[in-house]
């Protein structure tokens, strides 16, 4: 198996088994290496085996993929550089990468993609660089896509299954939990079996609150189970099955108080404490249901996807956007600072949210597989999700600076109904038995309409200026009730549609230079729609009906042109296998995130994006495999923008600079390491070994590239030894040995920022940390 990124390659996978894995990217079962584009692959049995248990340990081992991670359930993702330049969790913007579980689409907004057990997946693909003949709107980045294991029906057993325990504990921490279990039921042999899974996860925290007083307050537990049934009634029609549930309760999120962080995040023993002023509270509950039926007539495979995604989420955490970005805003005035006694209280803000969504899904495919050069996949897709989110900010504090003494900042409900209808098809011409060229394009058709069921803004001493020499001169500014202020005569009203009419092709080539040498190249395009925002947001560019406002209000879509070219290779006797891929990314348009200090959305300028990965593996010997696998990624802003007022700077400044780096976007990524396996005596046990170092190079929290705000690089070694026999394994294992603790996001308020020394900065509001050393045994049982 080779996994195309330093996932699989951390397992150590041999080259001799380079052509072994097998995956479905273009709808069709194919080897890695002979597809022309750039894929990771990792199969269940590396998924345990390396220790793969959420999308973090994943990122961490795929070449090119980035995580911006804030806790559980509130990843970011993004892909070759291509990415959401978000600065706040709550920025709702849309997903870059379409995340799929059984073919079902699971993505969601920026700041709040959720994570799925990885126990007993078949396997996970990830597909690098735009994919719109086959996946369509959204998958600008690229595609991860998650499949869960089926019963076999074919293993001559009734009964068989998997068992896995583990404990560990984590520095400065707790001890953390997890059990899973597996069993196939085989039914009919060769006709109908069905695959039950349940596991339970607890993790203590690691970050401490001694205001709380309480340890460890960043907790997690998870929970639930999925049972997939597949029949064969004949050889050329099967039927599956699918239903997940799952249930997080999260603590807080993993922040600390960034003004205690100094040079250093933290010691050996030492970890900054948390800046939560609120004991916080997430829960996370979803479903998905699907169903897959397809049937091989021979030259055509037609399939046919139904699913149903149903996510809710409720959560109180302390919001210091809000509590710092007010602070700042109003300790700048001396009328209304702290010391002239009008805030006779703190202004800590507590922001509760609750949303749900729900989504239906339908896809037919058609794959021919025809004994002649031209051979065809094509389809038609149809969804509808509906969403509702519901935000409400409080703090005793307002009371003070409210005119009807409220403590409610704001209070919002908005409501999203997308429909889309898709349709696709790809050629692929076979010129000689050594070239080959594809061709195709989706056609997508989508409407999402915005609706603000609620807003309710209470009147606050706002930032809007009418001279901006007049800076120290807040004008009041009372909005009592934002939907009656929309709707007014000559208002823009409380619901808009954003429609996407659009052809997204794809070209490509793969020519053969020798039996184990391909050159492949690729040219693709990708578009995400538009959305609104938040009306208490876009106040603080001007008032309701005026231009600046009804801009400020939506966003319009984005859109990205991605070429790639590569090599794929197997050489020395199959010792070594070696891929290689240069990219280029013109990214328009691109959404970004600010915070003024409410969280909005805007278009920015053009993002350039280009870079090199290379991915090897190198059979050392029958015991030993080596791996190296590395991204170069190179990302500007092609122009400069102004996105918010700095106190103190020319009337032409630009906070966002030509030339600055998009968010966490390191230059420099790589991981190496070594796989062991060796034989113990004469029967089948084995000793099991794994050694991997990651790097991730610096990066940047905020298209402004504030100098506080850039994230140090990260040297993680992990390491893992075990006893193995074909019905039981025994493992020890140690994460991030080196205990290197760094900031994986930070947070700004924009009503801060100043320039110092000509240089744009402002005070940390929040920092997020990653885990420390964790140390851990895990047993593992099959029946």
């Amino acid at each position: 198996m080779f996994g195309a990124g330093a996932g699989a390659q951390e397992a150590g996978v041999a080259a001799s088994e380079a052509d072994e894995i097998v995956v479905t990217a273009r709808f069709r079962e194919e080897s890695i290496q002979d597809i022309g584009g750039s894929i990771a692959a990792l199969d269940g049995e590396e998924l345990q085996r390396s220790g793969i248990v959420d999308f973090e340990d994943l990122a961490n081992r795929v070449a090119g993929v980035e995580l911006l991670d804030r806790g559980p359930n509130t990843n970011e993702i993004n892909i070759r550089g291509v990415t959401n330049s978000t600065q706040v969790s709550g920025n709702a913007l849309q997903p870059l990468v379409s995340i799929l579980v059984d073919d079902i689409s699971v993505a969601s907004s920026s700041a709040s993609q959720r994570d799925f057990n990885f126990f007993d997946f078949d396997r996970v693909e990830v597909l690098r660089g735009p994919q719109p003949t086959y996946f369509g709107e959204g998958a600008m980045g690229g595609v991860i896509r998650y499949f869960s294991a089926d019963p076999d029906l074919d293993s001559g057993k009734t009964v068989e299954g998997t068992w896995s325990g583990g404990v560990s504990a984590t520095n400065n921490g707790g001890f953390n939990y997890r059990v899973e279990n597996a069993t196939s039921l085989i039914l009919v042999p060769e006709k109908l079996g069905i695959r039950m899974v349940g596991f339970y996860r607890k993790d203590d925290g690691y970050i401490d609150n001694p205001g709380l007083n309480k340890n460890n307050m960043n907790d997690f537990e998870s929970y639930g189970g999925r049972a997939i049934i597949v029949a064969r009634p004949t050889e050329n029609l099967t039927l599956r099955l699918a239903a997940h549930v799952g249930r997080d309760d999260i603590g807080e999120l993993n922040f600390i108080e960034p003004t205690t962080i100094g040079d250093s995040v933290g010691t050996e023993d030492l970890i900054a404490p948390s800046l939560s002023l609120i004991d916080g509270l997430n829960q996370d509950d979803f479903e998905l249901y699907s169903g897959k039926i397809s049937y091989n007539s021979g030259p055509i495979t037609i399939e046919s996807i139904t699913g149903l995604y149903k996510r809710r989420r409720e959560a109180e955490t302390f919001s210091s956007a809000y509590t710092y970005g007010f602070e700042g805003f109003f300790n700048a005035f001396p009328p209304f600072d702290t010391a002239s006694n009008l805030l006779s209280s703190d202004l800590t803000a507590i922001a509760q949210t609750r949303g749900k969504e729900r989504s239906v899904s339908q896809e037919f495919r058609f794959v021919s597989d025809f004994d002649s050069p031209l051979n065809v996949t094509a389809g038609g897709f149809f969804q509808d999700t509906k969403s509702t989110s519901t935000a409400l900010v409080t703090g005793d504090g307002y009371a003070n600076i409210t005119d009807t003494g409220s403590t409610e900042i704001e209070r919002s409900t908005t409501r999203i109904d997308t429909r889309q209808f898709s349709g696709f098809v790809e050629l692929s011409y076979d010129v000689t038995d050594r070239l080959r060229l594809f061709a195709g394009a989706r056609y997508v058709n989508e409407k999402v309409t915005s609706t603000l069921v609620e807003s309710f803004v209470i009147g606050i001493f706002s930032p809007i200026f009418t001279d901006p020499s007049d800076i120290f001169a807040p004008i009041y500014f009372p909005v009592p009730n934002d939907v009656e202020a929309l709707n007014a005569p000559g208002g823009p009203g409380t619901s808009f549609d954003f429609k996407l009419n659009t052809f997204l092709p794809r070209v490509a080539f793969e020519y053969d230079i020798s039996d184990d040498v391909m050159l492949y190249g690729t040219l693709a395009r990708g578009v995400r729609n538009g959305g609104l925002n938040s009306p208490f947001s876009a106040l603080g560019f001007g008032p309701v009906g005026s231009p600046e406002f009804e801009d400020a209000l939506t966003y319009g879509s984005d859109d990205i042109v991605t070429g790639e070219i590569g090599v794929k290779s197997r050489l020395m006797d199959d010792k070594l296998t070696l891929n290689l891929a240069g990219f280029y990314s013109d990214f328009d348009n691109p959404q970004i995130g600010i915070s003024n200090p409410g969280a909005l959305t805007a278009n920015g300028p053009q993002l350039r994006i280009y870079g090199l990965e290379v991915e090897s593996v190198y059979k050392a010997s029958s015991n030993v495999s080596l791996f190296f696998s590395g991204n170069l990624t190179e990302a500007e802003y092609t122009k400069g923008m102004s996105v918010f007022a700095v106190a103190g700077a020319p009337a032409d400044y630009q906070d966002l600079a030509k030339g600055n780096r998009p968010p966490n976007v390191p230059s420099l990524s790589f991981s190496t390491g070594a796989d062991l396996r060796y034989p113990l005596g004469s029967d089948d046990l084995e000793l099991t070994g794994q050694i991997a170092f990651q790097y991730i190079g610096e990066r940047e929290t905020f298209p402004q590239n504030f100098a506080t705000g850039k994230l140090g690089s990260m040297e993680m070694l992990n390491l893992r030894v075990g006893l193995e026999r074909e019905w039981w394994s025994l493992t020890a294992y140690m994460t991030n040995v080196l205990n290197d603790l760094e900031l994986q996001a930070t947070t700004i308020p924009t009503s801060s920022a100043r320039l110092v020394n000509g240089v744009l900065d402002g005070p940390l509001s929040s920092a997020f940390i990653n885990r420390p050393r964790t140390t851990g045994l895990t047993l593992t049982v099959r029946y």
